[in-house]
């Protein structure tokens, strides 16, 4: 009978320490939250110039520099730069034009100034550039923030671009 005991047990240790061997350790689970992601770079400029195209469909109104009230053409531009690029910029068009440093129109960028001539003044209309000519801008009064080319009556009365500096970096925010 000792010997059927024995065996019984070397019968069962020989189970279980195949059932220990076939037992693999727990795998590590790793949650979504513990993998980084890359978060997208946003410039100070695409800041800008969603601050401005944020307004579109706002009436036009002369010397405005609020969302509530309305904008001018600079009223705009000096709003969008503050509140997406925290960039203050002079208060008439002219005065942003003196304030940027020029820029080539094959060099320019989304966020730049654009400038025009719209009343026999050197400078007296300005936008923001949003790319493949195309801008932002507050046009006049009965008018409301819009998105135009630069083609026709525009392309006629450009004067150039500019870049604000300080607005060109990344943010961090």
């Amino acid at each position: 009978m000792p010997s059927v005991v024995v065996q019984g047990l070397a019968v069962l240790l020989a189970v279980t320490l195949v059932g220990c061997s076939a037992v693999s350790e727990p795998k590590k689970q790793i949650s979504v939250a513990q993998i980084p992601v890359a978060q997208p770079s946003v410039s100070l400029l695409d800041k800008v110039v969603w601050n401005a195209q944020k307004q579109q469909g706002k009436m036009y109104r002369w010397g405005g520099t609020s969302p509530v009230t309305g904008f001018d053409c600079s009223g705009l531009t000096q709003y969008a730069f503050k509140n997406g690029a925290r960039v203050a910029i002079p208060r008439t068009a002219a005065q942003q034009y003196a304030a940027a440093v020029k820029v080539p129109r094959e060099q320019s960028q989304k966020g730049d100034l654009v400038f025009f001539n719209t009343s026999g003044k050197r400078v007296s209309h300005v936008g923001i550039y949003l790319g493949n000519d195309k801008f932002v801008h507050a046009p006049r009064t009965g008018r409301a923030i819009a998105t135009d080319q630069l083609k026709g009556y525009w392309a006629k009365r450009l004067i150039g671009f500019g870049r604000i500096p300080g607005a060109c970096k990344p943010s961090y925010s």
